[in-house]
């Protein structure tokens, strides 16, 4: 994760990021032209995040497994 200070953002995200609700809405970040450039997300929501993400590897993990024995590689050695 690439981090910046609060501090070093302007007063609009600061004030949205500053909401009692925030992890409600992201806030996305457009370039000139309407291009979505960037999503602001809160701790929670990116702990959420994190955990769905985990949670998708350890099932794709058991599955990997689970095929290798079924399989019958492992008694061929």
């Amino acid at each position: 994760m690439r981090k910046i200070n609060k501090n070093d953002i302007g007063k609009k995200l600061k004030i949205l990021l500053d909401e009692e609700n925030p992890i409600e809405e992201d806030i996305g970040i457009f370039s000139d032209n309407g291009n979505l450039s960037g999503i602001v997300i809160t701790k929670e929501a990116y702990s959420f995040f994190l955990k769905k993400v985990e949670e998708e590897e350890d099932r794709v993990d058991r599955e990997t497994v689970n095929e290798f024995h079924e399989s019958g590689e492992k008694d061929e050695n």
